[in-house]
């Protein structure tokens, strides 16, 4: 038997993400597949708000976010690698989508699961990294854009 697949799986904790990361965990179990899962954090209190990563009232704090996110991958794909990078405040989707690109090539990856709502509409939203994760890659694209 060959080297099995390997499936990256961007994660925000959001529920297409978790959609996506289900349905790689599926596909996983049947094939063998590995399953790569990486989430970037700015170091940004309000990006972190909006995503639902704290509450109002919570400080910031990367560990805490991460150590969340890692949970949440846990529960869904136990057998998965988390991967987790901080970067700098004010960073853009198209940066985000990037570093997330960069990751899924360094890891030789098969097959990335994107979960978006967007990631078929014919002009991206400014704020989407779906599309920018998916423009000229080495690697299949499964789209997750229902959550059930």
């Amino acid at each position: 038997m060959g080297v099995p697949m390997k499936f990256f799986v961007p994660f925000d904790g959001t529920e297409l993400a978790v959609a996506a990361l289900k349905r790689a965990d599926s596909l996983a179990t049947g094939t063998g597949a590995e399953i790569v899962v990486a989430t970037i954090i700015p170091k940004d209190r309000e990006y972190a708000l909006e995503r639902g990563w704290l509450d109002s009232n919570e400080t910031f704090e990367i560990e805490a976010v991460r150590d969340t996110l890692r949970s949440q991958v846990a529960e869904i794909a136990l057998d998965a690698e988390f991967r987790c990078e901080s970067v700098r405040s004010y960073i853009s989707a198209g940066n985000i989508a990037t570093r997330l690109r960069d990751i899924a090539t360094d890891i030789d990856a098969d097959v990335v699961f994107l979960g978006s709502e967007n990631v078929g509409s014919i002009a991206a939203p400014v704020g989407s990294i779906g599309s920018n994760v998916a423009t000229r890659v080495p690697y299949d694209i499964y789209l997750v854009q229902s959550r059930d």
